[in-house]
């Protein structure tokens, strides 16, 4: 049973305290964080790493910006250490005597301690600290620019990494790093030459016992941007839980997790969503909660559970995966919601939903939905078919998205935000309708037009666009949405995000670009789009071949 969350100070000695801590009862770990001086940016690394302990809801999280004052007492209450601190390039010892006979009894008698990237340079002249991080930045260690790689697991049998596949990360990688003790090294990754590096493979998970406690060393996570890799943020909470209890519970992402070849489909049917699994991961997921109002798909996923959709994300909260929204209905805007309410200013209602499900593993939903301002009569009714097909024997599948709306008012504008050369128009203007956000997780994201073409895409005819990118394991996948011809405005123009510094991949058949929509009482607007998931490098041949068949529907 969980109490209230709760913040409070720690303090030690004087004037010394804890910035941020939150307990709950329960199995949660009792976690310390050490920051407040890094030769990186502790200040923004410190509250992400805090973040995603926070969202894992195993650890409980105290913060403390002067690790310099830690006492076996004060280290009573917890049975892990996770360090972000480090005195880098000042070698010598930092801690008082105190602190550091605290330290090392604590891992002895059963603590767990983690050295986040950097942390372990420092107190050179403390043996016992150099052991207990087994590596750290020597004489001769070097890194090139932060770039992507492969890590590669080297121990598939530890608890850390049993199960995890090899991933992409893009991080700092260190090369030729001081190995101090005797740690067991559980993943590798390859440092090219071409990148200061030394042609051969480097340690970047490490772990190390000392007594009865053990430690935990992730040379990964040299910035923010690194420490949102789906990748390093499995390995730090389990590596973390390794070393504070010597068990891992925490579920590796299906996305990380190794292939089953085998294929078992079965459905999962919920009171608000249903889903198609293989072999227990999620291949696609349809959401359908009235209380949310805007049905979605999320996850849509690779037959082998590599997810290509996300959900909400920081930067565009009202972003759903797959989903369908109007931007602005007579002036209301339907798009973007309250960041804390979840809600928009026009309301979506959801008003029934039926779906049939098949021995063969293909569905059919029915879905009708109002739209109207908050208060008053509704405006605009829709009729809506999704047909998802049974995955092929090369675990493509697609969906057939139909959409028929009523104009139930005298008179009913669709309109979008107005482009650049209109009146306070916006390089982003032009979006509504059919919409695909992507996993910002993806690597190599490109854009494909149904004419091979890759650059300037945005605001481009065609019959179609792909997404190809490569997932954390290398492997290829891709997305492609097909725009039908009997559609308003077809070819239509799309709307593409294809930012990899933001992450933001995003992409739209926009089928009001150009100019906003009016329809009369009575009049209707029909839309069809497929949705093709695949694998493997795209070949335009079958995707001509799979609109030849679309297109006749």
């Amino acid at each position: 049973m969980n109490r209230k969350l709760t913040t409070f100070k720690i303090v030690f000695h004087l004037a010394i305290f804890f910035i941020s801590t939150s307990l709950q009862a329960g199995e949660k770990i009792n976690l310390l964080l050490l920051s407040g001086k890094n030769n990186h940016e502790w200040q923004k690394t410190t509250p992400k790493l805090q973040e995603i302990f926070n969202n894992s809801n195993l650890f409980s999280v105290t913060v403390t910006e002067r690790p310099d004052t830690l006492s076996e007492k004060s280290l009573k209450s917890f049975q892990l250490i996770v360090s972000n601190w480090n005195a880098f390039p000042e070698k010598s010892r930092q801690w008082s005597a105190e602190t550091e006979n605290a330290i090392i009894n604590f891992v002895k008698n059963g603590g767990g301690f983690v050295f986040v990237h950097s942390a372990s340079a420092t107190h050179y002249d403390w043996p016992e600290f150099q052991n207990m991080a087994g590596g750290t930045w020597g004489d001769t260690t070097k890194h090139g620019k932060v770039a992507p790689f492969q890590v590669e697991i080297s121990k598939t049998d530890h608890p850390v990494t049993k199960g995890l596949a090899n991933f992409r990360t893009t991080d700092e990688l260190w090369v030729d790093m001081r190995i101090n003790g005797k740690p067991t090294v559980l993943g590798n990754a390859f440092a090219p030459s071409s990148n200061r590096g030394s042609d051969e493979l480097e340690p970047v998970i490490l772990t190390q016992k000392s007594g009865k406690g053990r430690s935990f060393f992730l040379v990964l996570g040299h910035n923010v941007q690194a420490m949102r890799n789906l990748g390093f943020q499995t390995l730090l909470l389990r590596g973390s839980e390794w070393a504070a209890s010597g068990k891992v519970t925490q579920k590796i992402p299906d996305e990380l997790s190794l292939d089953d070849q085998s294929r078992k489909l079965s459905w999962q049917k919920e009171a608000n969503s249903v889903s198609l699994l293989n072999n227990g991961k999620i291949v696609w997921q349809h959401h359908f909660d009235k209380k949310e109002g805007k049905p979605y798909f999320h996850p849509l996923s690779t037959i082998d559970g590599s997810v290509l959709t996300g959900l909400r994300p920081d930067d565009h909260p009202w972003h759903r995966a797959i989903w369908f929204s109007w931007k602005f209905i007579n002036g209301i805007n339907y798009w973007e919601e309250d960041r804390a309410t979840g809600k928009s200013e026009g309301i979506t209602e959801l008003k029934s939903v039926r779906y049939n499900l098949t021995k063969q593993f293909g569905a059919e939903f029915n879905l009708e939905l109002t739209y109207h301002p908050p208060t008053g009569n509704d405006l605009l009714k829709e009729k809506r078919s999704v047909h998802m097909s049974a995955p092929a024997g090369d675990g493509s599948y697609f969906m057939d998205w139909e959409s028929t709306f009523t104009a139930l008012a005298d008179e009913v504008v669709l309109d979008r935000t107005p482009l650049l050369n209109e009146p306070e128009g916006k390089s982003y203007g032009g979006y509504a309708g059919f919409s695909a956000r992507l996993n910002n997780q993806l690597w190599d994201v490109k854009v494909i037009n149904d004419s091979g073409e890759t650059e300037q895409l945005h605001g481009k005819a065609s019959r179609w666009m792909i997404y190809e990118a490569k997932n954390l394991k290398g492997q290829s996948v891709a997305m492609t949405i097909f725009d039908h011809p009997a559609n308003l405005n077809h070819p239509n123009k799309w709307f593409i995000s294809n930012d990899p510094e933001t992450p933001f991949y995003y992409f739209s058949p926009a089928v009001i670009f150009d100019s906003k929509l009016i329809l009369k009482k009575g009049e209707k607007l029909h839309l069809k789009y497929r949705l093709l998931v695949s694998t493997g490098e795209i070949d335009q041949t079958k995707l001509q071949s799979t609109w030849n068949q679309f297109k006749t529907k």
